[in-house]
Order: structure tokens, then sequence, then C-alpha cells
């Protein structure tokens, strides 16, 4: 009779037993190895079939589990690696993903967060950076747009990271300060 990890491929009792191959599984007595489900693995001669671990997936009768890719996730025991959302990314491997912080954004599936242009900010968990409103300006990565002073305009046509002094002495120089 043929031990757990073996099979006789004909009928039980028959003389020669074989190895199961890597995805398939015997628990004894077995005429024929079984498949692994998808989500588990097995390798040659195996009793039982193993989950993959968190960060991998695999298809029925696999030998091995396969990482998944950055920008995506999976926990333990899974058939597929699920797709990041927008505002999260991940490593390669990963058993979930992280929200991006204040002042950078992600799009669906990233590997990694991007920093806001000047000019923008973004919340913890944006999909997209925010322009600043008129009067208001910020660096790069930034959580928040600061308000000019008054006699101040933004740079760089109201898309700049400073402000400056108003050089149009006849137009009215509004900050957001003077707005509210």
């Amino acid at each position: 009779d043929c031990t757990a990890g073996f099979h006789t491929g004909v009928a039980i009792g028959a003389a020669t037993c074989s190895s199961c191959d890597g995805g398939t599984y015997s628990e004894g007595l077995a005429v024929n190895c079984s498949s692994c489900a998808a989500g588990t693995y097995s390798g040659s001669s195996s009793s039982s079939c193993t989950d993959c671990d968190a960060g991998k997936s695999s298809g029925a009768q696999a030998a091995s589990c396969e990482s998944c890719a950055g920008g995506s996730y999976s926990p333990a025991g899974s058939f597929n690696c699920s797709t990041c959302a927008g505002g999260t990314y991940s490593n390669t491997g990963a058993a979930s993903c992280v929200a991006c912080g204040s002042g950078t954004y992600s799009a669906i599936g990233s590997s990694a967060c991007t920093k806001c242009d000047g000019g923008t900010w973004s919340n913890a968990s944006a999909d997209s950076c925010v322009s600043c409103v008129p009067g208001t300006y910020s660096g790069s990565g930034a959580e928040l747009c600061i308000d000019c002073d008054a006699g101040k305009v933004v740079s760089g046509n109201g898309k700049g990271t400073t402000c400056v002094e108003s050089t149009d002495k006849d137009r009215c120089c509004i900050t957001q300060a003077e707005a509210k």
C-alpha cells in the first residue's frame, strides 16, 4: 500500500507506488493524486496542500505561490492578487496596501506615492492633488496651501510655490486673507 504523498496510478494494492507531482497530494492508499486548490500549493510527494502566505497567490494545482506585484496585495490563502485602490500603494509581495501620506497621491495599482507639485496639495489617502485657490501657494509635497500676505501675488501665474511683491500697481492684489 502507498503511503501519504504517493499513489499507485492503477488500483489500491498495486506493487508500485509513484510520487505525487508538485501541485498535487495524496493522504495515502490513493490510486491517483488530488489537485491542490487555488490559493494553495504543494511540493512533490506531499500529503496535503499548504495555503499561500499573505502577499502571494496561486492557481489550482500549483507547486509554488507567486508574489503579488507592486500595486497589488493578497491575504493568506488567496488565489489572486487584488489591485490597490487610488490613494494607496504596495511593494512586491504585500499582504495589504498602505495609505499615501498628506502631500502625496497615487493612482489605482500604484507601487509608490508621488509628491504633489508646487501649487497643489493633498490630504492623506488622496488619488490626486488639488490646486491651491487664488491668493495661496505651496511647495511640492504640501498638505495645505499658505495665504499670500497683503500686496503680494502668487508667482508663476497663480501656480507658483511662493508669493512675490506685486509689480502691477494699477491692479488690485487680492489675497486669500482679503477675500474672506
